[in-house]
C-alpha cells in the first residue's frame, strides 16, 4: 500500500468533491489531480477505506480526540486524522 502525504490528501479531498465518485472517468481525473505517481488503482482503494473508516466511526468503532464518542465538531478532525493514513491507528480505535 503507498503512503499518502498531507497534500496528497488534501488534493483527493479537493478532487472527489469536484468530480465526485460516480461520473465517468471521475477515479481517472481524481489520480491526476492528486499526482505524485498515484495511479486510478492507488485513489480507488485510497476511497474504499476511508469509507470503510467512515462506516467503523459512524458504528461507534472510533472514539473521538477528546475522548467522547459523538461531537459534530470532532468529525473533520478525526477524518483528517484517518486520511493522514498513519500506520497505527490504535489512538483512534474504541
Amino acid at each position: 500500500m503507498s503512503s499518502w502525504s498531507t497534500s496528497e490528501n488534501e488534493r483527493f479531498e479537493r478532487a472527489l468533491a469536484a468530480y465526485g465518485n460516480d461520473s465517468p472517468g471521475c477515479w481517472e481525473r481524481v489520480a491526476a489531480a492528486v499526482g505524485g505517481g498515484k495511479t486510478v488503482d492507488d485513489v480507488r482503494r485510497h476511497y474504499a477505506l476511508l469509507t470503510h473508516d467512515v462506516s467503523d466511526i459512524e458504528s461507534g468503532g472510533y472514539d473521538y480526540p477528546n475522548g467522547t464518542t459523538s461531537n459534530q465538531n470532532n468529525r473533520y478532525a478525526l477524518y483528517i486524522s484517518i486520511c493522514s493514513d498513519d500506520d497505527d491507528d490504535s489512538i483512534w480505535r474504541a
